[in-house]
């Protein structure tokens, strides 16, 4: 266990963008200026989020952080349009430019910034069970603030169960699952979030906006891992249920639950036999 933990904490000192040595935020630093030598884990990671921006159509948008910061859940207020305006200029994935041969990345504006907290919080947490795997641990549950992934069995002859919380009420269960060797990612409107006028005014921001996303409630993300899971839990969020199942269904093993905009459960096709129970 603290072998894993220390994995976590080696992959944080790289890619947390509030740390000014990371590798995330000497990207930022050096935005418009020239590309940064990386990692391979954190070439990886935002490789992997690419792809995921372009398979959502921008849904998905790691240089979301200018946009993200005007925003004040605490004390309740929403950026107004100009400043809005002139900062989603700053958001665009398709300026992070990668040169795979020196494992080097840069941004092309100098506005720009880079944040994988929609992302690396699930890689992390694939690189723990990793960990855990290679000391001979077969059975285990690695949760990292929601995004978590198990192996084997909680007990001989004893799934792992997760409960699939209630976006409107917190003490309860929408329903549960038992997956198998298997991630589990949760993005909801309940997490962040302030009500002005009757409106609800949540965290989970459109890239192209720079507003929340009005389309569901939240979205329970099933993936073989973590990091996967952790992304498209944000872009099917985002992309809204209809949209948002046809991504899913380009992909293999993976699968969602969408609460949406009006409360009602929705499930994607093809459910694995055995991983969903009711409440």
């Amino acid at each position: 266990m603290e072998a894993a933990f220390q994995e976590v904490e080696r992959l944080n000192r790289l890619m947390s963008h509030y740390r000014p040595d990371s590798e995330v935020s000497q990207i930022t630093q050096n935005a418009g200026k020239k590309k940064v030598r990386v990692s391979p884990e954190t070439l990886e990671v935002i490789e992997r989020a690419l792809y995921f921006s372009r398979l959502s159509e921008g849904a998905f948008d790691i240089t979301i952080g200018p946009v993200f910061r005007l925003w004040n859940f605490r004390e309740g207020k929403v950026p107004g349009e100009p400043v809005l305006k002139e900062n989603l200029a700053r958001v665009d994935y398709r300026k992070i430019k990668i040169d795979r041969a020196s494992s080097a990345v840069g941004l092309e504006d100098p506005r720009m910034e880079l944040d994988l907290g929609a992302i690396a919080k699930g890689y992390a947490v694939d690189r723990a069970c990793e960990v855990l795997k290679g000391r001979g641990i077969g059975n285990f549950l690695v949760n990292a603030g929601g995004d978590l992934k198990v192996g084997g069995e909680k007990g001989k002859g004893f799934p792992w169960t997760i409960g699939i919380q209630h976006p409107r009420l917190p003490s309860q269960f929408i329903s549960k699952l038992r997956p198998k060797d298997s991630a589990v990612a949760t993005s909801g409107d309940y997490e962040k979030f302030f009500l002005k006028d009757g409106e609800r005014y949540h965290h989970i921001l459109v890239p192209s906006t720079g507003m929340p996303s009005r389309e569901s409630q939240s979205v329970t993300i099933l993936a073989p891992s973590a990091m996967d899971a952790d992304a498209l839990a944000t872009a099917v969020f985002v992309l809204g249920p209809k949209k948002g199942f046809a991504l899913i269904e380009k992909m293999t093993g993976v699968h969602a639950i969408i609460v949406d905009r009006r409360g009602s459960v929705l499930l994607s096709p093809n459910w694995p036999a055995g991983v969903l129970l009711p409440p």
